[in-house]
């Protein structure tokens, strides 16, 4: 999405905005001559907001001082005039984006000056090396071609989806993830984040009990470009910020505006916008894009039509499943549906605390969509609008082409998390984001058995305006090798019921009867309100053979502690 927002602006700029929109001329002497200009401008209500965020390109919103920025052109400037707007540049924003990069002496690889970015020809390459290293983990399918691809098969991409999950598993019930990125071809972190975070899993496997169980028992799809002609056209002209597809069927008068929002082009809720040279512009039909049906269509396969043909419908949340992220920037947002319309979605409850899971782990300020402004025929709509999917918009940092130290210290490992947790839920969205999480597990054996210790927190939540109300922890229920939902897990449920919404112990567990090795402990929770959350999973290895009748191996000196080994929690306070 290109709606943005920003939380705080600073009082002198609104007093300076305020005094400079009251004069008629809408240029200022000090504006800079570039072609490309970002523009301050005032809105007066929501109405005018959605009708700006429709036709230009909206780049970020101001709720309290009701202003927005917008990328313009002369054509842009000479069309907001004659509606009678006033404005102000954004003079370092507009000097940033005219602003030429260039590589790194040294730099051999990446988008020039951005080294932490990988260009679309090594996001592809990356792709085959990890299906190639990884044959038992990964599938790489592909699931249509782009438009520059159904024009010429010598030009343009395959869409491809990369598919994790322990395929040698295949019998096991697995619950599915989506996560998609790069609709906009100008926003560089999503792909990359995308890309690190397959690449995080399947070099984890063997060595995170968390990540292995969530690749033995999940299918996550990852489709790390979505756009990848419009990519291409972004690198090789950075100073365009490159929005749409590239379909030069549309603004056939204006090549560098040619082209369709593809997230304006789903088929749920769709709009015709009838002008073509606008940055949203959705296509003459719903997914008129070879790319919107590429992904349609095979999203349509992963999961099935959970909710009912009315569109009041709610999905029954004790049985859906599955998980769907879009993945855009920026402006730190967590989206939730719906996007089109003010009404709030029928599962709007649960959606919302899903949102405030995934905001407490990436620091984002989680949002219904329309309190940035209505967009219709979006991604995360279509999801949840069609098939019941929990859909949700991740916008990430706060710049198209953000700086790689803050990718690389901010935006990767915070949104790492928040990925962790929707893969953790997916089994059973709307009812495990309700539950408990154990948040820190560790374990060692001594003659009694393996002791462990945790910790068990119904607190996990984003405290933004509301936050989510706690319930105090009721039990925990613990199995080994198998997770508590498969047959033959000889799932253990402990009471404990402290009074209390976070709550550290410990309990004993016998190892008589296991094979030598290693094992999985799953620990999950359970809340006052009858939430259960997911498991948190360690590794423990057994030393010889244990027998009933037979003490537990004497642990070495000191103990060996067998831990989850997650980044630290990240909390948004």
């Amino acid at each position: 999405m290109l709606k943005k927002f920003t939380r705080l602006f600073p009082i002198l700029l609104v007093i300076i905005i305020v005094l400079t929109l009251v004069q008629s001329a809408p240029v200022q002497a000090d504006q800079p001559i570039n072609d490309l200009q970002v523009l301050i401008i005032q809105y007066h209500d929501r109405d005018q907001l959605a009708d700006l965020a429709n036709r230009y390109d909206v780049v970020e919103v101001n709720s309290e001082a009701q202003t927005v920025k917008v990328f313009s052109n002369q054509i842009t400037r000479d069309a907001l005039a004659a509606e009678g707007f006033s404005w102000i540049v954004d003079q370092e924003y507009t000097r940033m984006v005219n602003t030429p990069v260039k590589p790194s002496p040294w730099q051999t690889s990446g988008i020039p000056g951005y080294t932490c970015y990988r260009t679309i020809p090594e996001i592809y390459a990356a792709a085959d090396t990890l299906a190639a290293t990884y044959p038992d983990l990964v599938e790489l399918v592909d699931i249509g071609d782009s438009w520059e691809k159904t024009q010429n098969p010598n030009n343009g991409w395959d869409m491809e989806v990369l598919i994790l999950s322990n395929q040698a598993g295949s019998a096991v019930p697995k619950s599915d993830v989506f996560f998609m990125s790069g609709i906009h071809a100008r926003e560089w972190a999503p792909p990359e984040l995308n890309l690190r975070f397959a690449e995080y899993l399947l070099q984890n496997y063997e060595t995170n009990a968390d990540v292995k169980w969530l690749l033995d028992y999940n299918r996550i799809h990852l489709v790390l470009l979505t756009n990848p002609d419009g990519r291409v056209q972004d690198e090789a002209n950075t100073s365009w910020l490159w929005r749409k597809n590239t379909n030069t069927a549309y603004c056939t008068n204006n090549p560098s505006d040619r082209g369709a929002d593809l997230n304006r082009n789903y088929p749920f809720a769709w709009e015709h916008n009838t002008n073509q040279c606008d940055e949203t512009y959705s296509g003459p039909l719903a997914a008129s894009e070879p790319e919107t049906q590429a992904i349609t269509n095979y999203v349509r396969t992963v999961f099935p039509d959970q909710r009912g043909p009315n569109p009041n419908d709610p999905v029954n949340e004790l049985n859906a499943t599955g998980m769907f992220i879009d993945l855009h920037s920026y402006s730190r947002l967590v989206l939730w549906p719906w996007g089109y319309t003010y009404d709030v979605a029928p599962n709007d409850a649960s959606l919302r605390v899903m949102s405030y899971k995934f905001a407490y782990y990436n620091g984002h300020a989680p949002q219904k969509s329309t309190e940035l402004y209505p967009s219709a025929g979006t991604t995360d709509d279509w999801a949840y609008g069609e098939l019941g999917v929990p859909g949700f918009c991740f916008e990430v940092g706060d710049s198209f082409h953000q700086s790689c130290s803050v990718f690389e210290s901010d935006i990767n490992p915070r949104n790492q998390q928040a990925l962790l947790r929707a893969v953790k839920i997916a089994r059973k969205p709307y009812r495990l984001t309700h539950g408990p999480e154990i948040s820190e597990l560790s374990a060692y054996i001594n003659p009694g058995g393996l002791v462990v210790s945790y910790t068990a927190d119904d607190t996990l939540y984003s405290t933004y305006r509301t936050g989510v109300p706690s319930s105090s922890i009721d039990s925990i229920r613990y199995s080994i090798d198998l997770p508590s939902w498969i047959t033959g897990a000889n799932a253990k449920t402990i009471v404990i019921r402290p009074g209390v919404p976070k709550y550290s112990g410990m309990f004993s567990v016998s190892v008589a009867g296991l094979a030598p090795g290693k094992h999985t402990l799953f620990v999950e929770a359970l809340d006052k309100s009858g939430a259960w959350g997911a498991p948190t999973a360690i590794f423990f290895t057994v030393e010889g053979e244990v027998t009933p009748t037979d003490p537990t191996p004497e642990p070495t000196d000191p103990p060996v502690i067998y831990q989850n080994i997650y980044l630290p929690l990240i909390g948004n306070d």
